[in-house]
């Protein structure tokens, strides 16, 4: 037996071509699992001399995506129900009824939620809308109205901190890892911002990478997942991760990124751009390979379109390279002023070649 039972509709940016992103959906599961739990909450409550719902209660309940209307995104989600809960009948008004009181509760100002609605499932808010972005808004229909219950990211925090003191959303964190525990398979992230540090569980499999990249500040580990915070939005903790990515050499390819977007005439109305397919390579070698013990260059993109490395230590090296021929040509000043040039082929073994000499002849003065 299936059934028209609710129509939420998405709005914002992502949702103009009415298409439903994929991440949304989790959205719609964690809605479900809010009806589920409130309806088994409606039933013990009319039926104090039960301590369980009837068996078949939740497993007969299931939404399905029927289709998805326009008008933003409007997907209709369809009530599949099985078993006992499909004969009975009645049962099936306790979905209907949780329904209609999860839309009251987003509806309703924080200080009046309707007293139906129990606190403790207010924390299934920390799912329910959390791939919203600040510009958009999950509507349901309320019944005997015609003002929809808007949630939305603000609204969705307010929801859940009216039951606890943090609530969960989305994090995106960049810094480096300052210090690891393996025994906890943790790590202390500081921020790129310069905010507090902050404890990242990690997987076993970002153990060899912790080791490889751990105390150096110049590779930055990009952080994905799901953290806690309080009403002043202040991070208390790391509750999950979905990713980890590391950045060799960060400000290197910062930089070269910067540089790959230059169109002609990027200086005062001259200035050739670098020539795309000739930068890739390089700058791949740059930031893969790029000697640990020397600092960072200050690099820039010379009117020719081609590249100048330049070093803030003694002497005052420097590396042009012409990405045209993939030739490198280094200068610096030597003890009596002499010039010390050397030119390179930037080959594979050219490379190498360079990298062995920057090594050898950039001298990093010791505090």
């Amino acid at each position: 037996m299936k059934i028209d039972f609710s129509q939420p509709r998405f709005t914002g940016a992502r949702f103009d071509e009415h298409t439903l992103p994929v991440d949304v959906a989790r959205d719609l599961a964690a809605y479900e699992r809010l009806i589920v739990e409130l309806a088994k909450h409606l039933y013990l409550l009319e039926h104090p001399e039960r301590q369980r719902v009837p068996k078949g209660f939740e497993a007969g309940f299931r939404l399905d995506i029927e289709r998805i209307d326009a008008g933003s995104a409007k997907p209709m989600l369809a009530l599949v129900m099985a078993g006992a809960l499909a004969l009975q009948g009645g049962e099936k008004d306790y979905f209907e009824r949780a329904r209609d009181l999860v839309a009251e509760c987003i509806a309703a100002p924080i200080v009046a939620l309707p007293e139906a609605f129990p606190k403790e499932l207010l924390g299934h808010f920390n799912q329910f809308g959390r791939s919203l972005r600040a510009d958009e808004a999950l509507e349901l229909p309320v019944q005997g109205d015609g003002n929809p219950a808007r949630l939305t990211q603000e609204k969705r925090k307010q929801l859940v901190l009216a039951a606890d003191q943090v609530y969960e959303r989305e994090i995106s964190l960049n810094g480096y890892i300052e210090e690891v525990d393996f025994a906890k398979s943790s790590f202390r992230l500081k921020p790129a911002d310069n905010s507090p540090a902050v404890v990242i569980p990690m997987p076993d499999s970002f153990h060899n990478m912790a080791r490889a990249y751990g105390g150096r500040q110049r590779h930055q580990i990009s952080v994905v997942g799901v953290g806690a915070y309080d009403s002043y939005e202040r991070l208390q903790k790391v509750i999950s991760i979905e990713s980890l990515e590391v950045t060799k050499n960060y400000a290197i390819s910062a930089r070269l990124d910067e540089i790959s977007q230059l169109e002609n005439g990027w200086f005062e109305g001259g200035g050739l751009a670098p020539n795309a397919d000739r930068l890739s390579p390089v700058s791949e070698k740059l930031i893969a390979d790029y000697p640990e013990k020397l600092p960072i260059p200050l690099i820039v993109s010379k009117q020719d379109g081609n590249l100048l490395l330049e070093w803030k230590v003694e002497g005052d090296p420097s590396l042009d390279i012409d990405l045209t021929n993939l030739q490198a040509s280094y200068h610096a000043f030597g003890a009596d002023e002499e010039d010390v040039e050397r030119d390179f082929n930037l080959d594979a073994a050219g490379w190498q070649s360079l990298f062995a000499f920057l090594n050898e002849n950039i001298k990093v003065q010791q505090a």
